[in-house]
């Protein structure tokens, strides 16, 4: 990727990658898909997670979100012509790292949505992973042996 022009995206700034996103829905948001592709449905049961008003700054949406549940089980047999697969690419239960959504700097590390210090990331977070289960679409069929 030299010499490429990322404009006001900087990867090591997460505060800007929402720039991409915006770049995709102007630009490609309204094309019609001609490329086989796969979904991570490890956490989108129910739907995309919708901040509460917060103070200034990054609610940072894609930080450990609360109250969501996991989505479809891994397949291949998604029934859309383009979807190759329903994979879990996120482990389900596995934290995003330390969200400090809406807090500037000097502000503490207790994320406002959990009311904790979420874990490190790619650690156990024992709280999600039990609101994943719980609020699957499809629900998960849970037995104890």
């Amino acid at each position: 990727m030299d010499n490429v022009n990322t404009g006001p995206v900087n990867p090591d700034d997460i505060s800007t990658w929402h720039y991409s996103d915006d770049w995709y829905a102007a630009n490609l948001g309204h094309a019609v898909p001609t490329t086989h592709f796969v979904v991570d449905t490890s956490r989108n049961g129910q739907g995309p997670w919708v901040p509460p008003a917060h103070p200034p700054g990054d609610a940072q949406d894609w930080c450990n979100p609360p109250d969501r549940g996991a989505g479809y089980r891994p397949t291949t047999n998604t029934g859309q012509p383009l979807v190759d697969a329903y994979l879990w690419v996120k482990i389900p239960g596995e934290s995003d790292g330390e969200c400090t959504r809406g807090l500037g700097p000097g502000g503490t590390t207790v994320d406002p949505e959990w009311g904790i210090v979420d874990p490190g990331a790619g650690s156990w977070f024992p709280e999600m992973a039990l609101q994943l289960a719980q609020n699957a679409v499809p629900t998960l069929a849970l037995s104890c042996h």
